[in-house]
């Protein structure tokens, strides 16, 4: 990859709000590469990453430098930002943002999907259920194995109560059970 994948970061950033002073720039609040601060001429970023990082990890700041209407830059390990002070009439700030991406090596990171906080403790909360479950049967059962029988029990008694007119309902549980079976339930909590 190249400077295309700052061309095309700046593109999709230009589908974020823009900012009609600074053309566009990106105002993620979340991700490898934050704009903490902006001004025409001026771009502190935020970069995680980059807190405590040794000073091999600055070695890019050199190539930043040589970039056409950038007049300096300054990376800091200590806070984990980049200042870059550079001529608003020669570059637009999504290119310098989408560069500062490439220089750090962080497209895959970007483009990478964030689990949100509630998600990730549903799956904890989810984790914890399938330990409990197959705790207290002593093994025997876990979780999913209980969520497949309560299905395929709760089709079958719909399917005797009803017989075949209960079509869509106890025929798609007792399929839902079928399908869980055959598929597995490991690593679906």
């Amino acid at each position: 990859m190249h400077i295309i994948t700052g061309l095309v970061i700046a593109g999709l950033a230009g589908k974020m709000k823009r900012d009609a002073v600074l053309n566009g720039l990106p105002r993620f609040r979340t991700g490898p590469v934050r704009v903490a601060h902006a001004v025409p001429g001026r771009i502190r970023f935020s970069v995680p990453s980059l807190e405590g990082a040794d000073e091999a990890a600055l070695a890019w700041v050199g190539e930043y430098r040589t970039l056409k209407g950038v007049e300096d830059v300054k990376a800091s390990k200590v806070t984990g930002s980049v200042i870059v002070a550079y001529r608003p009439e020669e570059v637009d700030p999504p290119l310098l943002f989408g560069a500062l991406v490439r220089f750090l090596g962080l497209e895959e990171e970007m483009d990478r999907r964030p689990a949100p906080v509630v998600m990730r403790e549903l799956r904890e909360l989810g984790r914890g259920l399938n330990l409990m479950v197959y705790d207290r049967t002593g093994g025997v059962a876990d979780l999913w194995s209980v969520f497949v029988v309560a299905l395929a029990v709760m089709g079958a008694r719909r399917m005797l109560q009803s017989g075949w007119t209960a079509f869509p309902t106890g025929f798609t549980l007792m399929w839902w059970a079928l399908n869980s079976m055959t598929r597995g339930g490991e690593g679906r909590m």
